[in-house]
């Protein structure tokens, strides 16, 4: 037969439980945190992205400044001049009375790759104006073909004319979108900049030269016939389509719009008609209203020269910020219960989707939340998935453990660790409920024994005697009945009294308690009991030289003295001693009642301290019935009960007691 000392049920699948909710939470925040961190690498939700970037441009949203006109070519001005292209020289007398309008700069977003079909003069004519004027800034366009990649300048006489030339391209997103475009391009090399740019190098060169804008990628390639970019360049758009000022650029070719109304500011030229090729979708304008390519050209001149340098903001630092975010929310996940973490959560979702908007804005940066975003989404369901899965196997341990362990709804051992889930709290606290359930359980049936045994027995006894004596078959005299039955009678009052002190311990309220002096009640309670030690020669020696201070009940806690020191006296032999000591230890007072009696087993001390349901002989009994009036009493005013004993060496019964100032 295998012995030893094993665990029980309860403590095995408390100990288990732990550690298994530790793991399962950490395994969930580092998937969730991997998870954030590869889509956010990998652009995995770049819809989600741009659509909360599209909503955070709002924000830049200023006012159109006064010195940039749009002279642009719609569909009214196509139907009036005619088929487009339109002749050269149409074009030469724009320029011409911008130039007697002194108008400060003007961008052309117009190509001029192929000379004129109809005759060269007008070619030079244009050219003529644009040279003229000094201050005019021509477009270039990147061809692509079967024999590949190629630059499509202005004609010669158009490019040596023009005071600046660049290109005019803006970045189309996967979506179909236009949010940014690159400062510098060029086939072999990116040495052409922006048009907006060059027109800003034209009028501002030294805020010009502040290049802004991210690096771009390294190409694959770097040979002649390969189109290279660089300084990747988010455009702020200030508003709508039409925030700009506009005019019809056929009325101001035939003198309908005054001079003045250019004078002095910077001049965009551009097409805007339907069919021309040279209207995009934009952040602030969606697919239903297309905005054209030289009103882009304006926000990107304006942002330019404003100094407004929109920067994606490294992967790195956003996973860094996010997984601190995150963490925190973890951290609620676990601590709190449901019903906030259900409000936090709304709340950090709240933040990360205006997150975008405050970066903006603020600090000139791109966040990319949807990852966290969706991140924070799915893990609150696997979180509560997880806390169910816990509660579930909590219930099927506990069944399992009644099924095939019955005894185990005795106290059983105290968890070895502090419970800071939620539900894990929960099922500790459902725990301690269920052992306090037990005790209570227990202490209940042991005064239904003590009722029906303890307190019946010697009233079986006295109506014994009186049938005895009442059918003659007593041999007792009248005065040993007599005295008999005052015994017994006496017994019963005591064991009554006792019960009914248990039970005022039982219902004991702080609102009683009264400060006491410990040692002046242990004094009184050594001059109750010197008769009955006198009369077996046994010696009360006290040890104690100081006031001790309490908070207890007087009547209840002079009850609980006189059963530690009676039970003493009454198990120690004739000639012996019992100590009552009081010693100071810290915020406690102990008192401890040392005997030289036949002392305990250690079974029979746990047995006496009410770990177990039944009692081995009467004379454990006897003492277990004062004990329980002590433990209840000292419990109330919060200290504990404690027994030293070795069989055949005597016993100390010890009790603290919290200090009380004097």
């Amino acid at each position: 037969m295998k012995t030893g000392r094993t665990r029980s049920p309860e403590a095995t699948a408390t100990t288990l439980y732990s550690p298994r909710l530790y793991f399962e939470w950490a395994l969930l925040v580092i998937a969730t945190l991997a998870f954030c961190g590869i889509a956010l690498y990998n652009q995995w939700f770049w819809r989600i992205d741009y659509t909360l970037y599209d909503a955070a441009l709002q924000q830049f949203y200023r006012p159109a400044p006064d010195d940039i006109v749009i002279l642009a070519i719609d569909d009214d001005d196509i139907s009036r001049i005619g088929q487009w292209p339109w002749p050269r020289e149409i074009h030469a007398r724009a320029i011409n009375r911008l130039t007697e309008a002194d108008a400060r700069a003007v961008l052309v977003d117009l190509l001029f790759s192929e000379p004129d079909r109809r005759t060269q003069e007008t070619d030079e004519a244009l050219a003529n104006a644009i040279r003229r004027n000094g201050r005019i800034v021509l477009p270039l366009a990147h061809m692509q073909s079967s024999s590949g990649s190629r630059e499509h300048l202005p004609i010669p006489p158009l490019a040596h004319a023009a005071a600046a030339l660049g290109h005019i391209h803006s970045e189309v997103d996967p979506d179909g979108i236009i949010r940014s475009t690159y400062l510098f391009e060029g086939l072999g090399e990116a040495r052409w900049p922006h048009v907006s740019l060059a027109l800003l190098q034209l009028i501002d060169p030294q805020r010009a030269s502040r290049y802004p804008g991210e690096r771009a990628p390294e190409p694959f390639l770097r040979d002649a016939n390969t189109w290279q970019r660089q300084n990747w360049f988010h455009i702020p758009f200030f508003g709508p389509p039409g925030h700009f000022k506009s005019y019809s650029y056929a009325r101001w070719v035939t003198g309908e719009i005054p001079l003045d109304v250019v004078r002095d500011r910077i001049v965009f030229i551009g097409t805007a008609a339907t069919g021309l090729s040279d209207a995009y979708p934009t952040p602030v304008s969606g697919f239903s209203r297309s905005m054209s390519g030289v009103e882009i050209n304006a926000h990107i001149f304006e942002a330019l020269r404003l100094g407004i340098d929109l920067r994606t903001l490294p992967v790195f630092v956003s996973w860094g910020l996010f997984s601190l975010m995150l963490l925190a929310l973890f951290v609620a996940y676990f601590r709190l219960r449901p019903g906030p973490v259900v409000i936090i959560t709304l709340g950090v979702l709240v933040a990360g989707y205006y997150s975008t908007g405050f970066f903006l804005y603020h600090t000139g940066r791109i966040l990319q939340p949807a990852s966290f975003l969706l991140a924070a989404v799915l893990a609150y369901p696997l979180w509560s998935w997880q806390r169910l899965a816990v509660a579930l196997r909590f219930l099927e341990q506990e069944n399992l453990l009644l099924r095939q362990h019955p005894e185990a709804m005795s106290p059983g051992n105290p968890t070895t660790h502090r419970p800071v889930e939620p539900v894990s709290r929960s099922i500790e606290a459902l725990r301690k409920t269920r052992k306090r359930l037990e005790i209570a359980r227990r202490e209940r049936e042991s005064f239904l024994n003590f009722l029906s045994h303890d307190m019946r027995s010697p009233q079986s006894s006295i109506v014994a005697l009186i049938e005895m004596r009442r059918q003659g078959h007593s041999h007792l005299t009248d005065d040993e009945c007599f005295e008999k039955i005052e015994q017994y009678a006496r017994k019963t009052s005591r064991l009554a009294d006792e019960f009914v002190m248990h039970a005022k311990a039982m219902q004991l309220a702080p609102s009683a308690l009264k400060e006491l002096e410990l040692t002046a009640i242990i004094d009184e309670t050594l001059d109750e009991i010197w008769p009955l030690a006198a009369s077996h020669n046994i010696t009360l020696r006290r040890d104690y030289d100081c006031e001790a201070f309490v908070l207890g009940h007087p009547t209840l806690l002079a009850r609980a003295l006189f059963n530690l020191i009676h039970n003493a006296v009454k198990f120690s032999p004739e000639n012996s001693e019992v100590t009552v000591s009081v010693i100071g230890e810290r915020d406690f007072w102990r008192v401890a009642v040392q005997d030289q009696g036949i002392g305990l087993s250690l079974e029979a001390q746990q047995r006496l301290l009410g770990s177990s349901e039944s009692y081995s002989s009467s004379t454990e009994t006897g003492i277990v019935l004062g004990l329980a009036l002590v433990r209840t009493v000292i419990s109330r005013l919060g200290g504990s009960l404690k027994i030293d004993s070795t069989p055949g060496k005597g016993a100390t019964f010890s009790f603290r007691l919290p200090k009380i100032s004097e």
